[in-house]
């Protein structure tokens, strides 16, 4: 397992470098779409060519199915629900400590708002085709679900490495709301029996344009990052609490068959 995650972050990392270097050389506007968000399923890609012979034996399990079934219907209205409240509490935060909301109206960005949800939901689903489609599925083989988001979580929140220029107090709170959106993820797609790339996608295209229109977290700005973890957490913490009370017997008792 060491073998494998090592090189799906090795190439993961690398390969978000060079699409980070490539994209204004193509031009592409940011705001649209980052094409390091493809990085992600470069490793997947080349974990599945390094071990493209035996996969189906013993590969890492993968989960990018998009077809709809009614879990997956229920998730995606989960998706919207946990999106919402989460900014809901970021926003009532910011209002209460006086922290600018620096709210965007949608005609005010660079392009069609429309166009870049769009992007923005292609970019969400490239890069948890490696995160939850991959790396969350395997590790979930071997630990439990809140373990398993945790890690994927840390591993997902360095990948950011832009963020470590702000500052280590800043990096901390950053890494904070990537294991909490991380262990959010985790138990919202467990149960998607392998359909996890609609759900997972879908709450990252959320939450990243929830952070363009709404909070100035990736402008460096500590206070607002600390109020976006934080409201993060309690996210995590409903839905992990939920999560348990509407399943907890029956994971259990799965978790003793296996």
């Amino acid at each position: 397992m060491g073998v494998v995650v090592g090189l799906f972050y090795a190439v993961t990392l690398l390969g978000a470098g060079g699409l980070g270097l490539l994209q204004p050389l193509l031009r592409v506007d940011p705001v649209i779409i980052e094409l390091t968000q493809f990085g992600p399923a470069l490793g997947v890609l080349t974990v599945f060519l390094v071990w493209r012979r035996g996969w189906r034996l013993w590969g890492p399990p993968t989960a990018t199915g998009l077809a709809l079934s009614r879990p997956v219907l229920v998730r995606l209205l989960t998706v919207a629900a946990v999106a919402t409240g989460i900014f809901a509490v970021a926003i009532g935060a910011c209002a209460l400590l006086g922290v600018d909301v620096d709210y965007t109206h949608p005609d005010a960005l660079t392009h069609s708002f429309w166009v870049i949800a769009a992007a923005q939901l292609l970019g969400a689903c490239a890069e948890e085709s490696g995160w939850r489609c991959f790396l969350q599925p395997y590790l979930r083989t071997r630990y439990g679900v809140v373990t398993s988001g945790v890690l994927v979580g840390l591993l997902w929140g360095c990948w950011h490495v832009q963020v470590f220029a702000f500052g280590p107090a800043y990096a901390v709170a950053f890494l904070i709301s990537a294991v909490a959106l991380s262990v959010i993820l985790a138990a919202l797609v467990e149960g998607t029996r392998g359909r996890n790339l609609l759900v997972a996608g879908s709450f990252h295209a959320f939450v990243n344009l929830g952070l363009l229109l709404l909070l100035p977290e990736e402008s460096g700005d500590l206070r607002a990052e600390t109020i976006f973890s934080s409201a993060c957490v309690l996210g995590a913490l409903v839905v992990v609490g939920i999560s348990a009370a509407i399943g907890g017997p029956r994971t259990r008792r799965q978790e003793r068959d296996r």
